[in-house]
């Protein structure tokens, strides 16, 4: 699948400048027309001093696209810049990075002739469209933090604050911090990630020797990881009894699984067993986050069950991979 960006635009924010909003127009227009993999100039490619905050809100959007190219006039060594816009900026270049499991499946499934990308929402005056099935994305594309983001049909989680169910069709406007975007996962996804820093906080350097599997558990789904010169991993979620399993395959990689906003589990199993070196697995109560991690390089079944609040263990939801 071809590679492309949609021509220079200015350090601005407007179409009639020639700034992000083109950039967006541009995009999404090419999106419709069957482009996979497009992108544009962060921060725009001409002109002189990039101000801040086109270039975090370009960067932001940047990282939802399938190609993020931080290039053109103006400073864009981020260390001689602000203290803010390196820390944000880094922290959305190296999102972008570690969600390439997840852009790269969809890139293949592109090619394969299925829908690119990015999807952009029909009749929308204000470029929302879908990352993948999973990412609902509303760029900030002006100088306000106030965006009216128009959430779709389903469940929709907050990739920043994800705790809350936001329940669509729905229109919701608040303002939004610099630091983060108008950005939803559906709920229920799985999302694959490779993760080698603890930028984003989705993990560390201890996780660079893992998939990174990010579930959020609301009953059955599936997904399939494509990978360049490897087979595919099947990730299967299900609902069995009042158990959550996740079946581990033959695989030359070993996974990492986080699961978000669950209670803490009373044992995490290996093929039954509470008592295993397969798995290492621990909970932050803070977070309220179960974290797994594959130990064994070999096939097999995670398996826990999960609190009622109040109450004896609930029926959980089942992953299998």
């Amino acid at each position: 699948a071809p590679v492309t960006w949609v021509g220079d635009q200015d350090h601005t924010w407007t179409i009639e400048e020639e700034g992000m909003e083109e950039a967006l127009r541009d995009i999404l227009l090419s999106a419709e027309q069957g482009y996979n993999i497009v992108g544009s100039d962060v921060g725009g490619y001409g002109g002189g001093t990039i101000p801040p905050k086109v270039y975090i809100r370009w960067a932001q959007f940047s990282t939802f696209c399938g190609l993020f190219l931080n290039g053109g006039h103006g400073n864009r060594k981020l260390w001689e810049r602000s203290d803010e816009e390196l820390e944000i900026i880094r922290e959305f270049t190296w999102l972008h990075s570690e969600l390439i499991p997840y852009i790269y499946t969809y890139m293949v499934e592109g090619h394969e002739g299925g829908d690119p990308l990015m999807r952009p929402v029909a009749d929308s005056e204000t470029y929302e469209y879908f990352f993948g099935d999973e990412f609902f994305v509303a760029p900030i594309y002006s100088d306000s933090d106030e965006r009216t983001v128009n959430i779709p049909a389903g469940a929709w989680r907050y990739w920043f604050d994800s705790a809350e169910v936001i329940e669509g069709p729905t229109t919701i406007t608040r303002e939004f911090p610099l630091d983060e975007v108008p950005v939803f996962v559906r709920d229920g996804s799985i999302v694959p990630m490779r993760v080698s820093r603890d930028y984003t906080g989705f993990g560390d350097a201890d996780s660079e020797e893992f998939l990174t599997l990010q579930f959020y558990l609301a009953g059955p789904n599936s997904f399939t990881v494509k990978r360049e010169g490897r087979d595919d991993l099947l990730i299967r979620v299900s609902e069995e009894g009042n158990r959550t399993s996740m079946e581990l395959p033959e695989s030359d990689e070993r996974f990492l699984l986080r699961f978000d906003h669950i209670g803490k589990p009373p044992a995490v199993f290996w093929d039954g067993e509470d008592e295993t070196d397969a798995i290492e697995w621990s909970y932050d109560e803070e977070a309220r986050r179960l974290i797994v991690k594959q130990i064994t390089e070999d096939a097999g079944t995670v398996s826990f069950m999960l609190p009622r609040e109040g109450g004896p263990a609930e029926p959980a939801r089942l992953a299998s991979l």
